[in-house]
């Protein structure tokens, strides 16, 4: 994800992103169907506002 991100592919980077994309699993944004995967959670709409 970070790569995908444009990031450094750095221990520090990495974990920061994981932290936050934990965090919206916490709040409903995202699902993580298997450890480290992450997708959009059902009923959230993509960058282009339809659902």
């Amino acid at each position: 994800m970070a790569a995908a991100f444009g990031m450094d592919v750095v221990p520090a980077k990495v974990e920061a992103l994981r932290s936050k994309a934990k965090r919206l699993v916490a709040r409903g944004w995202l699902a993580e169907p298997a450890p480290g995967r992450f997708t959009l959670a059902r009923g959230v709409s993509g960058s282009d506002g339809g659902s």
